[in-house]
């Protein structure tokens, strides 16, 4: 059986009377259905003692009696102890290296845990691969066991705020750190918000967005924010699920500030709160920076601000998205019908049957996505542009049903692999074939195997056709596009132009 070492942190969010961390429920959905042991050890036990709780602590000892204690235990060793010696300053951090040194040691298959200094202590220690935030833990297990999940997601989308329960215990987050939340909640009964849900009806994601013009009173905010046009992520939570559907959430917060033409995005929360860390953490992914505070009755929320109208070269292709730069290499990428739908569902064909958009399927969340290829050409670069060309079916005039469909950013290229473990790795939950596909790509091309880590950017307005292709001659009949097909910038402004497909260059 699997040994799964829990952090004080997994388990005080578990048995905390007030859920305090909503994706604790799919932790140990996961952990029972594989038959993880679940164990604990002793310096967790005398730990979580110290806590102050409204229980009894003989309710408290019988909780504990759930989970299975560590018995042999092993004290780390001054080689490893020295390892660590710049984290080790107070007695907790001693106590987290113990923990860890369980897992150094192999006493343990996994440890779970929520907190980041954890997670860096173990890459120190090379142990990166045995160590899991609840996400990260999430994220493998989905991706390695599809057919478990037994409920179906279902596709994010539009719908007043007086359809939504207010009394949900997704909201109770909310109830906490804002007094006036209900009422706020009922004045917004006509307007709209997106949310997700899954078949029981169960909301997974929540998120209003507000336009604001350059006369909004921002006294609250220091420093002042200057006149702009600004969109206000005004309520945003994901749960976490194993699945991207934060990304998901992102793209629309983007496409949104695209449509209304903003010049800034702004969210405000509490920092100090641990169910926010990851939230946190994908909004600086994607190039949100911490501006400053917002002081309100229910205490000061730190101000993250993404800015919509420069490309700072100091900073990755994911951060500056969806600000583009327009003078990169273009380049049109074939892409076989049996895998395009479900890599890019948005660009979904009007001839295909309906798809269950995010379904189980984790990849259909992803804003980043992975397209796998052994093609000769290696003259590619982060920033290049993509113009994905969907191949018709066997059975049709692929004239006509071979069309492009989608255009993307390269965000990242990795080749030249150390192992099958970082490749894989690469690939996780963010790319159309199985482990048995990955798996069988590596034994047959290793050693010419890239991964192209690409960004969605918008689907073309209108579909054009491989006769399109050949009678603008941007390809020699009668052959279609090869893999990473070079064209000009003309022939892309064209495509652009008879595509009606309109994208904001920076």
């Amino acid at each position: 059986m699997t040994k799964a070492l829990l952090d004080t942190n997994i388990i005080i969010h578990r048995e905390n009377n007030r859920v305090s961390n909503e994706s604790i429920g799919h932790l140990f959905y996961w952990l029972d259905k594989l038959k993880y042991s679940k164990l604990i050890h002793p310096l967790t036990i005398k730990e979580i003692k110290k806590y102050e709780h409204s229980e009894t602590q003989e309710i408290l000892d019988v909780k504990l009696q759930s989970y299975e204690e560590l018995k042999t235990l092993i004290s780390p060793d001054k080689d490893f102890l020295n390892k660590l010696s710049e984290y080790d300053k107070t007695e907790n951090d001693r106590i987290d290296t113990c923990l860890l040194f369980e897992v150094y040691c192999g006493t343990v298959n996994i440890f779970i845990t929520e907190d980041k200094r954890l997670i860096n202590k173990a890459k120190l220690l090379k142990i990166e691969n045995k160590v899991f935030s609840i996400n990260q833990f999430l994220l493998k297990v989905t991706a390695e066991n599809p057919a478990l999940i037994k409920y179906k997601m279902l596709s994010v989308e539009t719908t007043y705020f007086g359809h939504v329960d207010i009394n949900s215990n997704f909201f109770d987050t909310f109830r906490r750190d804002y007094k006036e939340f209900n009422e706020w909640f009922k004045s917004k009964s006509s307007e709209e918000a997106y949310i997700c849900k899954d078949d029981k009806q169960n909301i997974l994601g929540f998120l209003y967005l507000k336009t604001e013009d350059k006369n909004e009173n921002y006294s609250n905010i220091e420093p002042v924010f200057t006149n702009k046009k600004r969109l206000k992520v005004g309520t945003f939570k994901v749960e976490s699920t194993g699945f991207r559907l934060g990304e998901r959430f992102i793209k629309i917060i983007f496409d949104n500030a695209i449509q209304y033409k903003v010049d800034e995005i702004y969210v405000t929360l509490f920092e100090n709160r641990t169910e926010l860390e990851v939230l946190v953490d994908l909004l600086k992914k994607w190039g949100f920076y911490r501006y400053g505070i917002k002081k309100t009755q229910n205490g000061n929320e730190a101000v993250f601000v993404k800015d919509m109208n420069t490309y700072y070269t100091n900073k990755s292709i994911k951060e500056n998205f969806p600000n583009i730069l327009y003078n990169n290499q273009k380049f049109i990428l074939p892409i076989s019908h049996q895998y395009h739908t479900t890599l890019l569902p948005d660009s979904k064909l009007n001839t295909e049957n309906k798809i269950d958009f995010l379904s189980k399927i984790p990849h259909r969340y992803a804003l980043q996505k992975v397209y796998i290829s052994w093609a000769s050409e290696n003259n590619i670069h982060d920033g290049d542009i993509i113009l994905f060309y969907r191949m018709g079916e066997s059975n049709t005039n692929k004239r006509y049903s071979s069309v492009i469909t989608t255009i993307g950013i390269v965000d990242k290229i990795i080749s030249n692999f150390r192992d099958k473990n970082e490749y894989l790795n690469n690939c996780q939950n963010r790319t159309v074939f199985t482990n048995t596909e990955l798996n069988a790509f590596w034994d047959r091309n290793r050693y010419n195997l890239k991964i192209l880590k690409f960004i969605f950017v918008k689907s073309l307005s209108k579909r054009l056709t491989l006769d399109y292709l050949w009678d603008k001659e941007i390809i020699q009949y009668p052959n279609g596009p090869r893999p990473f097909t070079r064209i000009s910038d003309e022939q892309f402004d064209k495509i652009l132009r008879d595509s009606n497909t309109d994208i904001k260059f920076s």
